[in-house]
């Protein structure tokens, strides 16, 4: 500060003289004048540019871009499109192993569903093989429920098998004297064997969840078919029998998946009765959802690994025979209808 007073006072003095005597410039002070004056400048300027963003932005301000990320000070609001963003893969969660915790939404479509990252500014992602591949020779709509199946529901679950959960849900079924479908994922079931024969001898069904609960609602065919047939091929060296039935991850379906399906002569299979027991809304939420919705032929959705799912199970399938349902497997269910 003090050499910005010096420089004004000196800059005032060399003024005073050319008023005085505008016909007597004195030429070397006028250059050193000239010189002091940029420098002021220069120096007045990165005062300014030093601290007017702090002036503007409060200290320790942040903000959040939609990924969840914290970034320090800025008090304007970053809009990224999210499909610019790239989600984190913790070091747990491989390819094989990429499946929802318990306490997630595991059938619900995502937001957003990235399919990899794409640079602004680059060549678009290729396309996929689907011009390439042969025509399906299915490609059946997937199946929600089952017209002219009779006072008849089939009960589901997914995501299994689970440790520690998949025997509790076992016995519950095995004491009511009911059957159900279990759409297991295929590298839970590689990694369980003993639970699905379990769930096979408890005169259950087991049908394929995939092989990694993935969105696979947007990739190409082919991607669909390995991933169906890897999971395939692991429920079938267990059980000794062909999978017939496929139930998505999320619900999420494209044509390239249903002909994928197709192709390995596996049904798709979803439901007509979700009473979103991911979310753990409580045993009496999950019988008053279901009770609310359920009619000839419904598939009903239901999770593994939770509690609520669990205690309110007994009393869910009481109630359903109390309104004069029978309880059947999916195979079963589409045996009694009029679905081709």
């Amino acid at each position: 500060m003090s050499q910005v007073v010096k420089y004004v006072v000196e800059c005032w003095a060399w003024g005073s003289r050319v008023i005085r005597h505008p016909w007597r410039p004195d030429w070397p002070a006028l250059i050193l004048s000239l010189e002091q004056l940029a420098a002021l400048a220069g120096l007045i300027a990165v005062v300014l540019t030093a601290g007017g963003d702090s002036l503007a932005r409060p200290a320790g301000n942040t903000y959040s871009t939609p990924s969840g990320h914290r970034l320090p000070g800025s008090y304007l609001t970053v809009s990224v499109p999210p499909a610019l963003i790239v989600p984190l893969t913790p070091a747990a969660s491989k390819p094989d192993t990429q499946t929802s915790s318990p306490a997630a939404p595991n059938d619900q479509p995502p937001a957003a569903a990235p399919q990899g990252s794409f640079t602004p500014g680059a060549a678009p992602p290729q396309q996929s093989q689907e011009a390439t591949d042969p025509q399906p020779q299915q490609n059946p709509q997937p199946l929600r429920q089952v017209a002219g199946a009779g006072h008849r529901v089939a009960i589901s679950f997914d995501d299994g098998p689970t440790p520690g959960w998949t025997e509790r849900y076992l016995k519950v079924l095995a004491a009511m004297g009911t059957r159900a479908t279990f759409f297991m994922v295929g590298s839970r079931a590689a990694a369980h064997p003993e639970l699905v024969q379990a769930v096979l001898a408890g005169n259950n069904e087991v049908a394929s969840h995939s092989w990694r609960h993935a969105n696979l609602g947007k990739v190409s065919r082919e991607a669909a078919r390995d991933d169906l047939n890897r999971a395939a091929t692991a429920l079938a060296g267990i059980t000794g029998q062909p999978v017939k039935y496929f139930r998505p991850p999320y619900g999420a379906m494209g044509p390239n998946l249903l002909a994928a399906a197709g192709d390995l002569h596996e049904r798709t299979v979803t439901w007509s009765v979700d009473p979103r027991d991911w979310s753990n809304p409580g045993p009496p939420a999950i019988l008053k959802r279901v009770l609310a919705n359920v009619h000839d032929g419904s598939i009903v959705l239901l999770h593994e690994a939770h509690p609520g799912t669990l205690v309110a199970l007994p009393e869910l399938i009481k109630d359903l025979r109390d309104q004069g349902y029978e309880l059947v497997t999916v195979s079963e269910l589409i045996a009694a209808g009029k679905t081709p």
